[in-house]
């Protein structure tokens, strides 16, 4: 959505919170979601308050807010934006109410592709993908989830395009773009970055011994450790 009418945008749904959590809330959702557009002016405030039907100064306190989340362009004299990007740990916080179950068939779903996948990665990767894959491992970040949650994204499709197979490769781009949300969950908490980082070695080790049967025991005790942290942790 482009238009800067403020259609479609309304009416708010309310909930017995206070009317500025509502607002930044609704809106947090339309542009996680697609819904607003990267970039898309939003409408005036005046049209945007009264199609949302509530008052400006509410309005203006949610903006605020998105604004220090980094959803929300605010410059004076100019129209207020959508963020050109949507911080990562925007896609999760808007769907935390649904993240639990999300992360267990994220985690069931890879059980199933991945450890095949480094399998036959094993037996095919070459000089040149292990060097990245282990570029890719020397420059992971403990500290931050965000960071970590990428490089995290980056190892495991590395894995899937060394199966040589270019039909394989797609699969792996396509669990990690279906999975971000729960790679995010398990990466906010410090045992997490640490268990995938340490998970990541010896998958790479294994890789390195070109050893199949090592390969495909490492992911699945890597999925298995986040698994459970994840579990324990809630």
């Amino acid at each position: 959505m482009t238009d800067t009418t403020g259609a479609g945008l309304g009416p708010l749904p309310r909930t017995h919170g206070l009317v500025a959590d509502d607002i930044a809330r609704y809106v947090e959702r339309l542009i996680v979601s697609g819904e607003l557009s990267l970039g898309a002016a939003l409408p005036p405030e005046r049209v945007l308050a009264e199609t949302l039907g509530v008052s400006r100064n509410a309005l203006r306190e949610a903006l605020t807010r998105l604004a220090g989340r980094g959803l929300v362009e605010r410059r004076q004299g100019s129209a207020n934006r959508v963020a050109r990007t949507v911080p990562l740990a925007a896609a999760l916080t808007e769907r935390m109410n649904d993240v639990a179950a999300e992360f267990r068939n994220a985690v069931e779903f890879r059980a199933v592709i991945e450890p095949q996948l480094v399998r036959l990665a094993a037996d095919r990767v070459d000089r040149a993908q292990l060097d990245a894959l282990r570029a890719l491992l020397d420059s992971g970040s403990e500290s931050d989830p965000e960071g970590s949650a990428t490089l995290d994204i980056a190892f495991h499709t590395a894995v899937a395009q060394a199966t040589g197979n270019p039909l394989l490769a797609a699969l792996g781009e396509l669990t990690a773009s279906w999975t971000v949300a729960a790679r995010l969950y398990s990466h906010l908490d410090a045992d997490g970055r640490r268990l995938s980082h340490e998970g990541h070695a010896r998958i790479l080790a294994a890789l390195v011994a070109r050893d199949p049967d090592a390969a495909e025991y490492a992911m699945r005790i890597h999925l298995a450790e986040i698994r459970d942290l994840a579990e324990r942790t809630g």
